[in-house]
C-alpha cells in the first residue's frame, strides 16, 4: 500500500484524503501532500521542476509546493511498481481571485530571475511551430470527415466552420512572425513560469496551491491571454470591467512592452478554444462530455462575429497605447 511506503520513506502519516487539483492528495497534520505519479522518468524535466519550485519558494512565494526528500536521499519513491514524487504545502489558505492580475505579475516577476536553464519544460519561441502542427493535424482530420460525410451535428459544424478557424489561425501565425521581426524584446519579455491555461480557477478553491507539475516555462503574455480568453467566454456581455481591472492590476507590477502586447494579441487571435474543443471531441470522451463539447462548439461558432468584434477593439479596450507602441491592427476584422 502506498500509505505504508509514504510512512516508511518519508515518515509522513496519511491521515485523510483531501482532493486538491488533478493529483492524488492527502492531509497530514497541517500539511497538504500531493502524490505525483511518474509515467516516465525524465531526469532533466524533474530537475527543472525542482529548480523552478526552489527558486519561487526562495523568492518568497508561500503557496508553491515543495519537493519532499525521502529518507533514502532521493525525491523519487516506488509503490506497486509505480514511481512517484511527494510534494508538500505548509501554508493552507483559501484561493482568492482578488487582485489576481497583480498576483500573477508578482509570480511572473519572481520566476523571471531563475538562473537554472529551463529547456524541457520550455515553450519559449515555439508557438509558431506548435500552432502550425495543430492546424495541420486538424486540417487532415477535416479532410477525412469531408470525404466520409459528417454523421452528427458536431461533425457537420466542424466541417462547415473549420476553414474559417484555419484562416484565423494562419492570421495569428503571421501576426506572431511580424512581431518577432519588427518588435524588440525588453526585460519583461524574458521567460517565466506559466500555466498551460491560466484561468480564474487556477489559484482558487479550498486551498491555493501552486504545483510545479502544472507549470511550463514561457512568455508571460501566455497566461494573460488565456485568462482573457476564458474571462471573455464566461462573461460574454460583461467581461470589459473585469478585463480592464486585471490588465491594470498586472501592469502595476509589470508594465507590458510593445513586444508583450503583440504576443498577447497574437495568442488571442489564435482560436485555441476551437481547436481544443474539436481535439477533445475526437479523443473519445464520455457521452455526457461529448454533448458538452457540442454545446461549446455551437457557442464558439455562433459567437464568432462577436469574437471578431472583441479582437477589433481589444487594444483600445485594454488601454494600450497603439500609436506610441506602433501596435498593428488586423485590417480584415
Amino acid at each position: 500500500m502506498i500509505e505504508e511506503i509514504i510512512l516508511k520513506n518519508y515518515g509522513v502519516h496519511v491521515e485523510r484524503e483531501e482532493p486538491v487539483g488533478r493529483y492524488p492528495s492527502f492531509l497530514s497534520g497541517n500539511v497538504i501532500y500531493n502524490i505525483i505519479p511518474l509515467e516516465k522518468l525524465e531526469q532533466e524535466e524533474l530537475v527543472e521542476r525542482l529548480k523552478m519550485s526552489e527558486h519561487l519558494i526562495q523568492t518568497g512565494d508561500r503557496y508553491v509546493s515543495e519537493f519532499v526528500l525521502a529518507n533514502h536521499q532521493s525525491y523519487i519513491s516506488e509503490a506497486d511498481g509505480q514511481m512517484f514524487i511527494l510534494l508538500a504545502n505548509t501554508v493552507l489558505a483559501k484561493g482568492r481571485d482578488k487582485l489576481l492580475g497583480r498576483k500573477l505579475a508578482k509570480f511572473h516577476a519572481r520566476a523571471r530571475s531563475i538562473s537554472h536553464p529551463i529547456k524541457q519544460c520550455s515553450r519559449m519561441g515555439n508557438w509558431k511551430t506548435l500552432w502550425e502542427q495543430r492546424i495541420d493535424q486538424l486540417e487532415k482530420m477535416w479532410g477525412e470527415k469531408l470525404q466520409s460525410h459528417p454523421n452528427n451535428h458536431f461533425e457537420k459544424l466542424f466541417v462547415e466552420t473549420f476553414p474559417y478557424y484555419m484562416a484565423l489561425g494562419e492570421n495569428a501565425i503571421q501576426y506572431l512572425v511580424d512581431t518577432e521581426i519588427d518588435a524588440s524584446p525588453e526585460a519583461i519579455d524574458a521567460g517565466t513560469v506559466c500555466y498551460e491555461r491560466f484561468t480564474n480557477d487556477t489559484w482558487s478553491g479550498k486551498y491555493c496551491i501552486k504545483n510545479p507539475f502544472d507549470w511550463i516555462f514561457d512568455h508571460g503574455s501566455r497566461d494573460i491571454a488565456e485568462w482573457t480568453r476564458q474571462s471573455y467566454f464566461t462573461n460574454l456581455h460583461t467581461y470589459q470591467p473585469g478585463l480592464q481591472q486585471f490588465l491594470n492590476d498586472y501592469q502595476t507590477i509589470n508594465p507590458l512592452s510593445a513586444f508583450s502586447s503583440r504576443l498577447l494579441y497574437a495568442r488571442l487571435i489564435f482560436p485555441i478554444h476551437y481547436f481544443e474543443t474539436v481535439e477533445e471531441y475526437y479523443s473519445e470522451p464520455s457521452e455526457a462530455r461529448s454533448l458538452q463539447l457540442e454545446d461549446q462548439l455551437t457557442l464558439y461558432t455562433e459567437k464568432s462575429v462577436h469574437y471578431e468584434e472583441f479582437l477589433r477593439h481589444f487594444y483600445e479596450m485594454a488601454s494600450m497605447p497603439v500609436k506610441k507602441m506602433k501596435l498593428p491592427l488586423l485590417t480584415w476584422l
